[in-house]
């Protein structure tokens, strides 16, 4: 009985050996058909005189005889399979394989469509040259093969997505409060006004400062002021809508676009959010301390017609605001 297994397995590893033989003599005796093969399905693929004129056919051509050379040597040599990792002669070739596909947003698309088109020539030049039960077990590989491509496609292009969702994300917004940064917002002032001279439909804004923060770093640190700047933003998500556009415009300075508003309805925004702070006793270390925000308002049409024109009397408000506040605090000093 054991004799008969021993005698089964050695078969079977001596079709399984034939087999692989096969296949390499096939890839190698074949690989430039298999090339021309690949590059014609992806020239038919070209719309246009100037893609065609760019298509790298002299380099394509060594790069992919070159790689089926290498599959060739991996089927009756695994040891060749080191040479598609990094540093590897069949891994540099795979890099220029790479480099030789178009620019442009498609790049990745075009690409994975090229690789497929070389996978779809090998394949058929393989189950031409076998026996009728290895073709089968071919299209076994060939489908599976197939499946877990477009898994990992699809699995790819959802993690591209996610990551390049992200890197917008980060890129319009605040590190510290998590608001939007200035390189968002403007470009939605620009915009807003522009949807004004079309569809004449009104905004304002709201201008914010931290009158104290300096001396909340003097006294309790850098940390404490970011602290500081982080619960100014809360409170101003917490009396804005969601259409509003919150942003850190530097420093200790916020900006509010609110759409469809006008300069009273953001002024009683400003209000909310600047009795709302003051009436906190911030917590800094051990101590506990108030914090002070004035605030300034432009709206559209009114203050203008221009991004420059709003910020400078939401600015010039806020400047009033402060020097209102200051007249105030010295009548009241005995």
């Amino acid at each position: 009985m054991q004799d008969g297994f021993e005698s089964a397995t050695s078969t079977s590893a001596s079709e399984q050996g034939s087999i692989l033989l096969k296949a390499s003599s096939i890839l190698d005796a074949h690989k430039l058909e298999i090339t021309k093969k690949w590059l014609g399905r992806l020239v038919g693929q070209l719309d246009d005189l100037e893609s065609l004129e760019r298509f790298p056919t002299q380099e394509s051509i060594r790069t992919a005889v070159e790689l089926i050379e290498g599959l060739s040597h991996c089927l009756t040599d695994e040891k060749t399979l080191s040479q598609f990792e990094e540093g590897g002669l069949y891994h540099k070739q795979a890099e220029t394989l790479g480099l030789l596909q178009r620019d442009g947003a498609e790049a990745i698309g075009s690409l994975g469509d090229s690789l497929s088109a070389l996978e779809d020539a090998i394949w058929d030049r393989l189950a031409q040259g076998l026996r009728h039960q290895d073709r089968e077990l071919l299209q076994v590989v060939r489908v599976l093969r197939l499946a877990l491509r477009r898994i990992m496609t699809t699995a790819t292009a959802a993690y591209h997505q996610q990551s390049r969702a992200e890197l917008d994300r980060l890129a319009h917004t605040d590190s510290l409060t998590g608001l939007y940064n200035r390189r968002y917002w403007e470009p939605e002032l620009a915009r807003h006004v522009e949807l004004y001279k079309r569809y004449r439909h009104p905004f304002a804004i709201l201008m914010l400062d931290l009158d104290n923060l300096k001396w909340v770093n003097d006294t309790f640190g850098h940390a404490a002021g970011d602290m500081a700047l982080t619960h100014l933003a809360t409170v101003m998500r917490m009396n804005i809508r969601d259409v509003d556009i919150p942003c850190r415009f530097g420093g200790d300075e916020f900006l509010i676009l609110m759409p469809e508003a006008d300069r009273n309805a953001i002024q009683m925004v400003g209000r909310r959010i600047s009795e709302s702070i003051n009436k906190t006793r911030f917590k800094l270390g051990r101590a506990f301390a108030s914090l002070q925000v004035s605030f300034g308002a432009a709206a559209c049409p009114e203050n203008g017609v221009d991004p420059e024109a709003l910020l400078r009397e939401a600015d010039a408000s806020l400047y009033r605001a402060k020097e209102e506040k200051a007249g105030q605090s010295a009548t009241s000093t005995p």
